[in-house]
């Protein structure tokens, strides 16, 4: 017999079972659905509102019984019975079926050529669009297929192959042509030819290359004059469309001014030939009597533009009341008032209408806290304070001056610091090393004149002719130098004299493998730009690609999502009003039949009171004592008998238990599950009952 699920089945229940996570989370949100402390109560008459002062449900406060604190038993540990208890644990019934093996059976014969179609899901941007090409090839003869030499074209960059593939294919079997009838090399005069031919056919693949680059700059010339004159024209036709837009704005706006003007002019000679026939149109206060002179006032029959009698407003029974039925929620705030009174009398909502719906709400500074602190300071600035009293004695506020903040140095690994230090003590050996250098230099270049001041400072004898043989012997090592000097520069402009050949011809040689290597650099250079701009054109392709699939998930799931949420919300409103339906069907009968039985018994009563005779109450009165008063001795005695033998059970498995536990191995204590817990009880309420 199946039985209704309780909330927290999945907590305490050891036998409860899902089939998966996702049913065990379901589970558990509907146990915290049934004790929320909060229930949500929609409110029919106004169901599909939108307005803020007429809602559509209510928050209603229930009483509930969360769940109770529990705490794990711990586990004991048990040693496991293969040939008692624990022998189930240890066998398995095969529940998947013998097959039979049954020898394949030959392959038919299929015909060469089959049509298959197949239909996919995906469009020819999101298909494979790159053929399948193999690997390697495998070239059973000795030849040279023309295919291996066109591996430098690809598909989506050189095939399917165009007019200018065909020129480059061309040229590749002339240029192997020509190198299958290059001389051999055999001597010097083979070799320059060879050379000769070898340059001549450069210069044809430079000019080549440099056609090519002039063709691709035209192209794009092109192509930027065209995307220029489009600009242009959208550029025109935009200010064209803006003209004609303002032109048509402003004559609306004269058109509107006119008829403003007109109705105007009309209503002040509306004005004027009333006040020339002398009627006012000014309020004044009803007069009875003119209304009842007056044929056309209200009295007789009410306006047209009124659609009903005003003077009988208050006894029209509003109609939205009679759409709903009493047992529904929400039907005491259903208005009993006429409409056009709530209509006249209401103020309207003073705040700031937001354009549309917004999917969250912006983060503003005016928070719950700061409005707080707000109100504080107002109510302070509103309290009245006393005056204090002003001395003449001025006191001067002294400034604070700031303290210069302390500089700070970030720490780093000690390896670095050993590094830094080196690096200082490395600069300050050098700097000194300089200002010692230069200090030398300076010493140098004045010797002369230090000796010339010490020569003009000295007093003695000796010192003079010690001075006058030193400048002779300074001038003549100056007359040596500068003989040697004179010899030096002679010997090396006889020198540059030989070698200039030598050296013109290196530096040519050197120049020209300059410019080759420039080239080279300058040509590989342009071909990695090339390549780089073929891989960021690659990625960006693949980057619009991968946004428009992502783009397509997203709509998918939106619209699986708000399906899902609005089929959910239809169902949950049609389960809600089919179960106040039945309930209040029910209540009905409950309460018809409440009220056929207490006529019965009433009328029964009645004829008991007024055509029973005293053997009839005799009767009755046995009846009473023989139903009710026995029954209940017989239960209460039954129920004394059953507390007994309990209570003997009770005290065996007590026995039971506290004769086991002194023989238990003594364990660090373990969490163990509920069922294992139920196991224990079972076991103990077994033995309970064997004894």
């Amino acid at each position: 017999m199946s039985t209704v699920a309780r909330p927290n089945d999945y907590l305490y229940d050891p036998l409860f079972t899902v089939s998966g996570e996702k049913d065990y989370y379901k589970a558990a949100m509907a146990a915290k659905l049934s004790s929320a402390k909060y229930a949500i109560c929609p409110i029919f008459p106004n169901m599909f509102s939108d307005l803020p002062h007429q809602p559509r449900q209510v928050i209603v406060m229930r009483k509930t019984n969360s769940v109770p604190q529990f705490e794990q038993l711990p586990q004991l540990n048990k040693s496991v019975d293969i040939h008692g208890v624990d022998r189930y644990k240890f066998f398995h019934c095969v529940t998947t079926p013998k097959y039979v093996f049954t020898p394949p059976s030959s392959p038919q014969k299929s015909t060469r050529k089959r049509n298959k179609i197949v239909q996919t899901k995906y469009r020819e941007s999101s298909a494979q669009t790159i053929p399948w090409q193999p690997s390697n090839y495998i070239i059973t003869d000795d030849s040279n297929p023309e295919l291996l030499m066109l591996d430098f074209l690809k598909w989506g960059s050189g095939l399917p192959a165009g007019m200018h593939e065909v020129r480059l294919i061309e040229r590749a079997r002339m240029k192997r042509a020509w190198e299958n009838s290059l001389p051999p090399v055999t001597d010097e005069a083979s070799l320059e030819k060879r050379r000769a031919l070898t340059e001549a056919m450069e210069r044809d693949e430079w000019a080549f290359r440099e056609q090519e680059i002039q063709d691709i700059q035209d192209l794009r010339l092109q192509l930027l004059v065209e995307m220029l004159n489009e600009l242009h024209t959208k550029s025109h036709v935009r200010t064209e469309m803006k003209l004609k837009s303002f032109c048509k704005t402003k004559l609306a706006e004269k058109d509107e001014k006119l008829k403003t003007l007109r109705r105007n002019a009309d209503r002040e000679m509306r004005k004027l030939e009333m006040k020339h026939r002398g009627i006012k149109t000014s309020y004044h206060p009803v007069d009875v009597i003119d209304e009842c002179i007056d044929r056309k006032s209200e009295l007789y029959a009410p306006f047209l533009r009124h659609g009903e009698n005003p003077k009988r407003w208050h006894q029209v029974i509003d109609e939205d009341s009679k759409q709903y039925k009493a047992q529904y929620m929400g039907v005491e705030d259903v208005g009993t008032l006429p409409r056009w009174l709530d209509e006249a009398t209401l103020i309207k909502d003073s705040s700031i209408n937001l354009p549309g719906t917004r999917l969250c709400i912006r983060e503003t500074k005016w928070t719950s806290q700061v409005l707080k602190e707000l109100h504080d300071d107002l109510k302070v600035l509103r309290k009245k304070e006393k005056p204090q009293k002003c001395s003449l004695k001025v006191k001067k506020e002294e400034q604070e001056i700031p303290m210069a903040s302390t500089p700070q140095v970030q720490e780093g690994d000690d390896v670095e610091e050993q590094l830094h230090q080196s690096v200082m003590l490395i600069e300050s050996v050098l700097r000194g090393r300089a200002s010692q250098v230069l200090i030398f230099e300076g010493r140098d270049r004045c010797r002369e004149l230090i000796q010339e001041l010490r020569s003009t400072h000295a007093l003695q004898d000796n010192e003079r002719e010690k001075i006058f043989y030193e400048r002779l012997k300074v001038k003549s090592h100056q007359r040596e130098y500068a003989l040697c000097v004179k010899n030096a520069r002679m010997l090396k402009e006889s020198l540059n004299k030989l070698s200039s050949n030598v050296v013109g011809t290196l530096l040519d040689f050197l120049n020209k493998e300059l410019r080759r290597l420039l080239d080279e650099r300058r040509i590989h250079a342009m071909c990695l730009a090339f390549e780089r701009e073929r891989h960021n054109r690659e990625a960006a392709e693949a980057g619009r690609r991968q946004a428009e699939l992502r783009r397509r998930k997203e709509h998918d799931e939106i619209f699986k999502q708000v399906a899902k949420v609005t089929q959910d919300s239809v169902d949950l409103y049609l389960e809600g009003i089919i179960t106040e339906g039945m309930e209040f069907t029910s209540k009905t009968e409950a309460t018809d039949y409440v009220k056929r039985l207490a006529g019965k018994i009433d009328e029964e009563v009645h004829f008991r009171d007024h055509k029973s005779t005293y053997e009839e109450e005799e009767e009755l009165i046995a009846n009473l004592v023989h139903n009710f008063l026995l029954p209940e001795a017989e239960k209460t005695i039954i129920r004394d008998k059953i507390k007994k033998k309990q209570h003997n059970r009770l005290k065996a498995a007590h026995d039971c238990i506290y004769s086991q536990y002194d023989h238990l191995p003594k364990a660090e204590p373990k969490r163990m599950r509920h069922s294992k817990v139920v196991k224990i009880i079972i076991n103990i309420e077994i033995c309970s009952h064997g004894r």
